[in-house]
């Protein structure tokens, strides 16, 4: 556990899953945190944190940014639209880390940390990726904007004194967490349970805490510099582990496996749909790939570099889970 005393930080996406766990663990470390909020009155799980101070603003301009970062030697980037269209997602996720990255660079930040995501390699991955396996983000919106904010972000880096590193983490759960906690432990939950084959494909998960934790480390480490990181847990567990974890919480022993040769006509379908909207996701490939398939998201490039690798099971995680899925009334 790294000491943060005597460091003032700046996080974005305070008021997020990620950003939060990531601004409360600097805090507890030593670290004097600046919080990014741009909707006030979204701050009540940061609210009496010692250590930790909220600030408004937004991403669209760099100038402001660049005042309120003053005082600040890492900035954490966590900030993220992760819905809608292209044109939605376009300013805050590339446009907004252009601008933090300037603001960064004027403002003396000695290092910047921005997350990113395992998405920007795209919806047909090789059986094993690394962080040198080139970036496909495919026709999604989220996809392809987080590929070119890192291209942002390098691009700033390379014309200024701006040292940066990039997270690409997986599929973050932990309380809080929308989609891999809440929306997974609702299917979970369900009697039957229903899934697209018999869960044997790779779940490339990741709990919250070793996210920023990873962040955090690579952030004060010299060969960190100018590097990229993957951030999952590797092997990774099956869907079958994953979701059926969650069903043992609720007590749940069925699971009905769908063919998917079933569904592969109607994952084309909504994959049609999805593009008349102008949010397309590859679903037919995020089946074959992220579902189906067993692929190998390395993690040995932080473990060499950094000696660091995750240190939360998936069985120590989803216990970790529980109390909040009872608060949420999700589990009784």
């Amino acid at each position: 556990m790294n000491d943060w005393t005597g460091h003032t930080v700046f996080v974005t996406g305070a008021t997020g899953f990620l950003g939060g766990v990531m601004a409360r663990t600097l805090a507890a470390r030593g670290a004097h945190v600046k919080a990014l909020a741009r909707r006030p009155g979204r701050d009540k799980y940061l609210q009496g944190i010692a250590n930790l101070e909220m600030v408004s603003g937004d991403l669209s301009d760099a100038s402001p940014l660049a005042a309120l970062m003053q005082g600040c030697d890492i900035v954490f980037h966590v900030a993220a639209q992760l819905g809608g269209t292209y044109a939605v997602q376009y300013p805050p996720n590339v446009e907004g880390t252009r601008h933090m990255a300037q603001a960064a660079a004027q403002a003396g930040v000695k290092r910047f940390i921005h997350i990113s995501t395992l998405a920007v390699y795209g919806p047909r991955i090789p059986d094993l990726v690394t962080e040198d396996t080139p970036l496909n983000p495919g026709a999604a919106p989220y996809n392809r904007t987080k590929a070119e904010a890192e291209a942002a972000l390098h691009n700033v880096a390379q014309q200024t004194s701006l040292v940066s590193t990039v997270i690409r983490p997986g599929m973050i759960y932990g309380p809080r967490s929308a989609a891999w906690t809440n929306g997974l432990f609702r299917l979970a939950a369900r009697r039957p349970l229903v899934f697209v084959g018999d869960g044997s494909g790779s779940a490339h998960a990741i709990y919250v805490d070793d996210v920023a934790d990873l962040a955090l480390t690579a952030a004060l480490h010299p060969a960190a510099a100018h590097e990229a990181f993957n951030a999952v847990s590797d092997p990774a567990p099956t869907w079958r582990d994953l979701i059926g974890g969650y069903a043992a919480l609720a007590h749940n022993a069925s699971w009905v496996a769908i063919p998917p040769a079933l569904l592969r006509p109607v994952a084309h379908v909504i994959e049609a749909v999805l593009r008349l909207r102008g949010e397309p996701q590859d679903v037919p490939d995020l089946m074959n790939n992220f579902i189906l398939a067993r692929k190998r998201i390395s993690m040995d490039k932080a473990r060499r570099l950094l000696n660091w690798q995750p240190r939360v099971s998936l069985a120590e995680g989803l216990a970790l889970c529980e109390p909040y899925l009872r608060e949420k009334g999700l589990l009784r």
